[in-house]
């Protein structure tokens, strides 16, 4: 086997950034190919292999992937200085807030820029901590978000590159024949590139057939995924076209994949383009080749198999009879049809049409079998579950989440779906630690979590609370469930309901099972406790907590 240079990093975004750097340098060269720690498996990787690790933090945790003879390389990351242009003009002095998404990439990230612009003063944003009164300027590596409020001056110089040292480390062991002055100058190029440039560095991605995941692998409490899966099962088993919406970070395309390994195509390859952020004329000669026909284009090339467009909604106007076309062609000759297409976008087909959009053709091909993947927030339910099943995949049944990290998961909105409690996940498990508090979780975490904390304390009708729990049941054993609720949560234990029983009969109520649930389950609606499946238990709510304190208060 052909040894390649396996990259591997936690986020997709940030993955696919070093590739262009490394595709543009050594273009030709060697075999580069990008795996987050989502995807890795065992077999990913083969001896002959050499690795490039993002950041030294993943390196314990890709360890067991690796064979044993398996060469790797942790990158060296340092900033783009050609995105550096305003600090360059900045008098000596100046006062700079550095902001990143955690402690050790902001360290990082000042050492990188006291290094390169010694003449300034230089502050490390740590959240909870109190910033400097005066500061002239915040600089951030691509972190705008995480940025505190009321600092007008902000300058993104963008995510950190690969270090030439680390470029040199590449080449010595792939044993390449080239100088080092001229891989300085690749790299000097490769800076302007990624600043100018928005490109990708491949147009389609084949998907690699050992991760042959099927649809019953989904494991889920939520009717509305058990819905999408059933509906996905039927439709898999014929050649039709098939539409997925859904948000960011949903599983869009862990769906398709699924549906392509149900399917009489598993036994060819599944193919994904991805049309967002991309030129209309590039998506034309990379979909469907060019005018010329000197570039033959993914649907000319390919033979058989599934083929995922996604983001269908940035496929410009135009090109959409291309595809329409082939759908219908596929549709039209069922015995011949060797391609089968699965689309995607973020907003409903429907929204999509009445936008004018997507072309009424196509729509009338693809919305009679249209897939619904729900947000993280519509099947909260499952979070205990993908929680233990993310630190499975690491290896770390050891790591354990305090009821009150847990109740941050329940209570925080999920924008990025199942991809963001993903990438939450491995950054707890690169601190290394067997016990997550709230003040471990990332910044950007902590940060959206207090502002919901904050907006669900003020709109409390405490008269109206009591009055739903008294149409349910009697209101003093309620107020004692929420006591106990807190205690545990305090200690941090979570407790079954035979404990909750024995608690509740020390202060002289007995409730049959079918009483308890009914107790709790009114008090879940409310908003005052979280339910959760198996060892996480069932703990009290931050709007329960504050529910208790009004209460004593009466």
């Amino acid at each position: 086997m052909k040894r390649r240079l396996i990259v591997i990093g936690i986020q997709e975004e940030n993955l696919l950034y070093l590739n262009k750097q490394l595709e543009y340098i050594f273009d030709g060269m060697i075999t580069i190919k990008s795996i987050t720690l989502k995807e890795l498996n065992f077999g990913s990787i083969s001896s002959n292999d050499i690795v490039l690790l993002s950041a030294v933090a993943i390196q314990e945790l890709v360890r067991p992937f690796l064979p044993d003879s398996c060469v790797f390389i942790v990158a060296k990351r340092t900033e783009n200085v050609v995105n550096m242009k305003e600090l360059l003009y900045l008098e000596s002095g100046k006062r700079i807030l550095v902001v990143n998404d955690n402690y050790n990439d902001t360290m990082q990230t000042v050492d990188s820029l006291r290094e390169i612009l010694p003449s300034h003063i230089y502050y490390p944003y740590v959240a909870q901590k109190p910033t400097p009164k005066k500061i002239d300027f915040v600089v951030t590596p691509g972190e705008t978000n995480l940025i505190p409020k009321g600092f007008p001056h902000i300058i993104d110089i963008g995510p950190r590159v690969i270090s030439i040292e680390t470029l040199i480390k590449i080449k010595q062991h792939f044993l390449l024949e080239i100088k080092d002055s001229t891989l300085m100058q690749l790299y000097i190029k490769t800076l302007v590139y990624l600043t100018e440039k928005k490109s990708s560095v491949s147009p389609v991605s084949v998907i690699d057939q050992n991760q042959h995941r099927t649809l019953n692998q989904i494991i889920t409490k939520s009717s509305l995924l058990k819905s999408t899966i059933e509906i996905a099962y039927k439709i898999s088993l014929t050649s039709n076209a098939i539409h997925i919406e859904g948000g960011i970070g949903t599983g869009k395309q862990m769906l398709a994949e699924m549906i392509h390994n149900e399917s009489s195509f598993s036994t060819q390859p599944f193919y994904a383009y991805n049309c967002l952020d991309k030129e209309p004329g590039s998506i034309e000669e990379e979909l469907f080749g060019s005018k010329d026909q000197k570039k033959k284009g993914i649907i000319n090339s390919i033979t058989g198999g599934t083929l995922y467009v996604k983001n269908i909604d940035q496929l410009p106007y135009s090109l959409q009879g291309n595809l329409f076309s082939l759908i219908e062609m596929n549709t039209l000759n069922r015995k011949t049809n060797k391609i089968r297409i699965i689309t995607s976008s973020l907003e409903s087909l429907t929204d999509l049409l009445k936008n004018e959009i997507i072309r009424i053709d196509i729509y009338s091909y693809i919305s009679s079998y249209v897939l619904k993947m729900p947000s993280l927030s519509e099947r909260k339910d499952d979070i205990a579950h993908l929680v233990e099943a993310f630190k499975n995949h690491f290896n770390r049944k050891d790591l354990a989440f305090s009821n009150t990290a847990m109740e941050a998961f329940y209570n925080y909105q999920w924008p990025g779906n199942v991809r963001e409690l993903y990438n939450v996940i491995s950054y707890c498990v690169c601190l290394n630690n067997t016990y997550i508090k709230p003040e471990s979780l990332p910044l950007f975490f902590r940060g959206n979590q207090e502002k919901t904390d904050t907006a669900t304390d003020k709109d409390l009708d405490i008269k109206k609370i009591i009055s739903e729990i008294e149409t349910h049941g009697f209101l003093s054993e309620s107020i004692s469930l929420l006591r106990i609720y807190k205690n545990g949560k305090d200690k941090n234990e979570s407790y079954g309901r035979r404990r909750i029983k024995e608690f509740l009969l020390n202060e002289r109520y007995i409730l049959t099972d079918q009483q308890l649930r009914l107790r709790i389950e009114v008090l879940n609606k409310l908003g005052l406790l979280i339910v959760r499946k198996g060892r996480a238990g069932t703990t009290i709510s931050a709007k329960g907590e504050h529910f208790l304190n009004l209460y004593s208060e009466l």
